[in-house]
């Protein structure tokens, strides 16, 4: 970090103490301060989060609104402190992230559907599976409805809903919940599921009587001729093991499998979990974000149902990639004295790019390596791209 961070970090704490000493009870200059260290976007924030920064400002006067000092700080910083580390054997260069965990953080409501990512590519790769269809779940918006009331009617048809597919023949299932605001200024609450069929399933069959019960179930009255369709697509065919699938379980720096079935499955499964990035450009109002990050902040977004909700017995999948994220690192001192792990502190990201970018090639490398992978999702990786294409340009 620069030294006007670290002024700006060391008077925030100052005025933090103070509040929380009650020796002030102004937090103003405190909201001023942090408000202006969110708007300091660095290179790699702008990565990490994208387009977001009228969103996060907004956040952050919320949280020192809320009294959360702790947290408003580490939301302003989320992403400034990520590392690059570099494998001693394989020379591999990953970020380890050092992230804030808010729910209604760009980034971090990415990093949390990894885990969900892990689970559902761990079944898929170590036995058959029937056919996956992505399924799309929308009801009717109402205009001035509160987030939590759309939620609740949401709950209330999926209750009534979610014996059909059952009955259906669901083995398992991936849910994940997308939340938007609507033109309306209603709310746009809707759940994008992966779920697994038995191995025979008559397409129209399926459609027909999942669409009818949606209709259903999202009537809001019988007079109201307002409905929302479901929308059904079949992604594979049941088949043999994925056995491909546990090894590209990263969610923004990830290489398409050569397997197609399996490139598929990843961008739908990767499209179900994305995080809240996409969603905020809409809000206008403020209260909108307000009532966004109260609802989000109590929320699970994800759920898994069936064979899903289970690890696979002896399979290493999930605790490997939580260990990418916890993972005892060295500095180059420890190698002299002889007490280095496996991964080495190289930088941090903010640093390597902004060596690149006054023509220190140390970092040249591990970009090559990130920009090097082969997915086509538009998000860290495509400005990662763009920003160290502009670098070298």
């Amino acid at each position: 970090m620069n030294e006007q961070i670290e002024r700006d970090i060391q008077e925030i704490d100052e005025l933090t103490a103070r509040l929380e000493r009650g020796t002030d009870v102004d937090d103003g200059p405190l909201m001023q301060r942090m408000v202006g260290l969110c708007s300091k976007l660095s290179r790699w924030q702008w990565c990490i989060h994208g387009d977001t920064k009228e969103f996060r400002r907004r956040v952050t006067r919320w949280l020192v609104n809320k009294g959360k000092y702790t947290l408003a700080k580490r939301y302003a910083l989320c992403g400034k402190g990520d590392l690059l580390l570099k494998h001693d054997k394989t020379g591999v260069s990953r970020i380890r992230p050092m992230g804030c965990g808010a729910r209604f953080c760009p980034r971090c409501s990415r990093r949390a559907g990894r885990k969900h990512l892990s689970r559902v590519a761990s079944h898929l790769s170590t036995s058959s599976h029937g056919c996956i269809y992505h399924i799309v779940l929308t009801q009717p918006t109402m205009p001035q409805e509160r987030i939590q009331d759309a939620r609740l009617r949401f709950e209330t048809a999926w209750k009534r809903f979610y014996p059909t597919l059952r009955k259906a023949g669901l083995r398992a299932a991936l849910l994940t919940y997308h939340v938007k605001p609507s033109m309306k200024y209603g709310w746009h609450y809707h759940a994008h599921a992966v779920v697994e069929f038995d191995d025979v399933v008559d397409e129209d069959s399926l459609y027909d009587k999942l669409d009818l019960k949606w209709r259903v179930v999202t009537r809001m009255s019988k007079d109201q001729g307002v409905e929302k369709e479901l929308f059904m697509r079949l992604v594979t065919a049941g088949g043999p093991a994925l056995v491909g699938m546990k090894e590209n379980t990263q969610l923004d720096f990830w290489d398409e499998p050569t397997d197609q079935v399996e490139c598929v499955l990843h961008y739908v499964i990767r499209d179900v979990l994305q995080g809240i990035e996409g969603w905020v450009e809409a809000m206008d109002r403020e209260q909108d974000c307000y009532d966004f990050c109260d609802f989000m902040g109590a929320m699970k977004r994800h759920r898994t149902y069936g064979t899903w909700r289970k690890c696979v017995p002896h399979d290493d999948t999930e605790e490997r990639d939580e260990k990418e994220d916890t993972c005892q690192i060295s500095s180059p001192a420890d190698k002299v004295k002889g007490s280095a792990t496996e991964w080495t502190l190289v930088s941090t990201m903010d640093h390597a790019l902004h060596s690149l970018s006054v023509g220190d090639k140390r970092y040249w490398e591990a970009m090559t390596q990130f920009i090097g992978c082969t997915n086509r999702s538009q998000g860290s990786l495509f400005r990662l791209k763009k920003l160290v294409r502009s670098i070298a340009a």
